[in-house]
């Protein structure tokens, strides 16, 4: 594209997003006419931010322009990152000590009821299926201090600084890189925990330290002190990313905002976030989700299946009523949270997941494990030997190549799927088709635990396919589900990377309060609530914009012990109000638990209070219109469908016309990914240039002609 791409004087400037998968690094740059760029580039583990520069780099060449001349020009920079998720997954964060209150040592420890997550039935009564996750600071450095604040607040043993003082010096003498303090009813009253950053200051300066209180000011100590642990475990490889990323974005001229992508929703600022580092645990597929839920109000779909097919992991996450619900009871990698989590589902089947035979029951098995980038799949040519599901889509000859970047190895792909034929005693074809169908029917299969096993018909929803391998393979999981209608939409390959862009700038306060029944007067909700509120619009200037108030509050049947949030108006709490948000509250518990279950649960207490501050996001991309025209397929391509070899037509997406129909089995190639069209199904370019994917209506033959059917 021409040097046009630059903002004119006075127009918006660039808005760029990025986002790191396991495979792949995506950046989305919105130029000042609405226009949207795309660059990918192959994650770089190790250095994340070389990965980072590249992709922003290749989506300024689409544009015309040197990454300087766009990094200058831009407004913001948003961006999804998986550092500290690496950091937990690969055991290579700080050595952490921990401060609690004495007698309580053994808190993170046994790990309570998280050593059953994730079991059936069955296996939840055998004691040698039970696994705890990984403690992530040693016994030797979780000490205990001397100290004890009741469930009122009131100090019952006063803090033993000479003792805090002797602890603190210990841990940093066994080396610990990083505190984290979480002690007995902090939620209530922090002043111990205060005192004791005080403290580590002193004796410590320069070791960043966690405050339960601040991290995650909740009732419930086990997962208040798993998460301040967290949090310290990958701070301080955090903060040095993103300070080195922000350096390096400066260095080029960029002098718009940093954010980053939260894992509760909405982006925050670059230098806050790395104080808080476990709000990035899950930053990614966060965005994915946000994006589908911005898409979904433009199309008028209110509830959505989000699905993200990456390199290396399959995320399902719900839009239900233009909403982005949170999980009840958030975990990563098993250890338990007690922070904001959007609620996504994942699996390790993704492009890269490793196809191999099951040594006990001889069984096709794909996944979890991975190629990753490197050495990534064989058919990229970097030394992978072992086969993978996007081998076995070379092998059925669905896609060539992955961007302008891989060209793809269809004898490589050969070899090794071939390998794993001879094991099965199928033809190189078959197997091929076999990891495929595996690795479909797992998809499927979490999109059912995700929906109907948490109340939802699928089958009300639009299902969205995204991340660069989704349109290979979503014309079957999506079957398999009867959604109404799927969508593949215009930007899927970076979708996560335009979530980035999509997100507002967000600023969230909650607290756990002690419970209480739900009838005025709550006067120690209200001077909380405003406390919240004050605190949340601080952390905005007048660069930013005025921001709207949202405000929740925590509820609960007496004697019960998960909580629902359901929203309240702005304004004094009056009677109406509160019988407005009894009424929510009893509808959302009627379906988890069914109707009429309300009914005899009896009285509502309020557990918790939440404000959230939001500056909505400068999102000012266009959807594409692509012209009203009727294209021809490009070439033909030899391919295996339904257990035979076939000739099928390969189309360019640039050249297909608004409202033109693709019956199937046929291939739609875009710069980015190819889209797989199934015999029985096939595709529509909407107006604002998503693909829409449907079943063939039966006995009807589709015109290959612009405007839709005949």
């Amino acid at each position: 594209m021409s040097k046009s791409a630059v903002p004119a004087p006075g127009a918006p400037p660039f808005l760029i997003g990025t986002d790191i998968g396991g495979t792949f690094t995506d950046t989305v740059v919105v130029a000042a006419d609405g226009a949207t760029f795309a660059g990918k580039a192959l994650t770089t583990h190790g250095a994340l931010m070389e990965g980072v520069l590249a992709s922003i780099g290749r989506a300024a060449e689409a544009m015309g322009l040197s990454r300087g001349e766009v990094l200058k020009q831009a407004a913001l920079l948003s961006h999804g990152t998986t550092v500290g998720l690496n950091a937990l997954l690969t055991d290579s964060g700080a050595k952490v000590g921990l401060l609690t209150t004495m007698g309580f040592e053994s808190t993170l420890p046994i790990a309570r009821s998280n050593k059953l997550h994730g079991l059936s039935d069955d296996e939840i009564t055998n004691a040698l299926k039970w696994r705890k996750p990984k403690l992530l600071v040693p016994r030797r450095r979780i000490v205990g201090i001397r100290e004890r604040i009741d469930a009122r607040g009131q100090i019952v043993t006063p803090l033993d600084e000479a003792q805090a003082r002797d602890a603190i010096r210990r841990l940093v003498a066994d080396r610990a890189e990083a505190l984290a303090v979480a002690l007995l009813w902090s939620p209530v009253n922090p002043m111990h925990e205060q005192r004791l950053a005080e403290l580590a200051c002193e004796e410590a300066p320069g070791i960043p330290v966690t405050l339960s209180s601040v991290i995650a000011p909740k009732i419930g100590e086990y997962e208040r002190t798993a998460t301040a642990v967290l949090n310290a475990y990958v701070a301080p490889l955090a903060a040095d990313y993103l300070s080195r990323l922000e350096a390096a974005i400066r260095a080029e001229g960029f002098a718009g905002q940093f954010l980053v992508m939260a894992m509760g929703g909405g982006v925050g600022r670059a230098e806050a976030m790395a104080r808080t580092p476990v709000h990035l645990l899950q930053s990614g597929p966060v965005g994915g989700i946000t994006a589908a839920r911005e898409l979904g109000q433009r199309l008028g779909h209110p509830d959505v299946i989000a699905t993200d097919v990456g390199g290396t992991s399959f995320d399902v996450g719900l839009v239900v009523n233009g909403e982005l619900p949170r999980a009840n009871r958030p975990r990563i990698d098993r250890h338990a949270l007690a922070v904001p989590v959007i609620d996504i589902a994942s699996i390790g089947t993704g492009g890269g997941s490793i196809a191999s035979v099951d040594a006990v029951l001889g069984t096709l098995k794909v996944g979890p494990e991975s190629a990753g980038s490197m050495p990534g799949p064989a058919c990229y040519g970097r030394g992978g030997m072992r086969p993978t599901l996007t081998d076995a889509a070379v092998v059925l000859g669905y896609v060539e190549r992955l961007g302008s970047a891989i060209a793809l190895d269809r004898e490589a792909a050969r070899r090794v799927v071939g390998a794993l034929a001879d094991q099965l005693g199928l033809s190189v074809e078959a197997a091929a088709q076999g990891i495929v169908d595996v690795a479909c029917a797992q998809m499927a299969d979490l999109i059912r635990r995700t929906t109907v096993q948490r109340g939802h018909d699928p089958r009300r929803f639009a299902l969205y396919g995204y991340g660069g391998a989704a349109p290979q393979y979503v014309g079957r999981y999506a079957a398999d589900l009867g959604v109404r209608e799927t969508v593949i939409p215009h930007l899927g390959p970076e979708f996560s990377a335009w979530g980035a862009v999509c997100s507002d700038l967000t600023v969230l306060r909650e607290r756990d309060l002690p419970p209480q029944l739900f009838k005025l007067p709550l006067d120690a909700f209200v001077e909380t609530l405003g406390e919240l509120e004050q605190s949340a619009r601080a952390e905005f200037d007048d660069s930013d914009g005025r921001p709207t108030m949202a405000r929740r509050v925590g509820l609960r049947f007496l004697r019960q012990i998960h909580r629902i949030d359901v929203p309240i108006p702005p304004g004094p709490l009056t009677d109406a109000v509160i019988a407005e948000a009894e009424a929510e509250f009893r509808r959302r518990y009627e379906t988890i638990v069914g109707r009429g279950a309300s009914g005899s649960a009896g009285l509502v207490e309020i557990v918790s209070v939440a404000a959230e501050a939001r500056v909505a996001a400068r999102n000012q991309a266009q959807a594409t219109q692509p012209a009203m025209q009727s294209a021809q397929p490009l070439r033909q391509r030899r391919a295996w469908f339904e257990g035979e070899a076939r000739d099928v037509p390969v189309y360019a997406i640039e050249t297909l016309g608004a409202g033109q129909i693709v019956p199937g089995p046929a291939f739609v190639e875009s710069e980015q990914t190819t889209v797989v069209v199934h015999p029985g199904m096939q595709i529509e370019l909407a107006a604002g240039g998503d693909l829409i994917m449907m079943p063939m209506p039966a006995g009807e033959v589709v015109p290959l002609r612009a405007g839709g059917r005949a």
